[in-house]
């Protein structure tokens, strides 16, 4: 099962909030997920810094005992969601998934095909005409390890077949293309 805590680069929220105080390395200087876990990150650390400042200030402003965990569980759920894609404008046009919920689903599928392992993953809205309707389509864009031995024809044609049927069944996105790149051994 996929990691909850991981960006759709596949980096732990944890990782970028450890060092969000310093400067970004060189992969969250070129990653988009990064990057904006990182400003949202700054915002609450700036946020926090006030709250701090005017709890000291007057003690009936003190947090319960478990606020932090609290309010770090739904900074970690909001950083990760990613952006909101619409689903089946048909049915509700006002209902989305998360990005995060979609690279989940992938990630499953991604892991129950033997041999393979997801890294990094991408999903992206394909442009729709205007008034168009139906299902909603995305891309995939995947990152993968494979096991030595592997044979990658067959295992990439599982592999897109299952992102495609998961992504289907359990968000109702249709998958116009699932993107692969292997970039190590398992």
């Amino acid at each position: 099962m996929a990691d909850d805590t991981r960006l759709s680069c596949g980096r732990s929220i944890d990782d970028v909030w450890s060092h969000v105080g310093g400067a970004p390395d060189e992969h969250e200087r070129g990653c988009p997920y990064c990057l904006e876990a990182r400003a949202r990150l700054l915002r609450l650390s700036d946020a926090t810094t006030d709250l701090r400042t005017a709890e000291a200030a007057d003690p009936a402003l003190q947090p319960e005992p478990d606020f932090t965990a609290s309010v770090m569980s739904l900074v970690r759920a909001e950083v990760r969601r990613g952006q909101a894609l619409p689903l089946d404008v048909d049915e509700d046009p006002g209902l989305t998934i998360s990005e995060q919920a979609v690279v989940s689903l992938v990630w499953a599928a991604a892991d129950a095909v033997p041999g393979v392992r997801a890294r990094r993953c991408r999903v992206r809205l394909v442009d729709r005409d205007p008034g168009s309707t139906g299902p909603t389509d995305v891309d995939v864009d995947l990152a993968l390890a494979v096991a030595p031995g592997t044979p990658l024809q067959a295992t990439t044609e599982q592999l897109r077949t299952r992102v495609a049927a998961l992504v289907d069944a359990e968000a109702g996105l249709r998958v116009r293309r699932v993107d692969l790149v292997v970039e190590d051994v398992l």
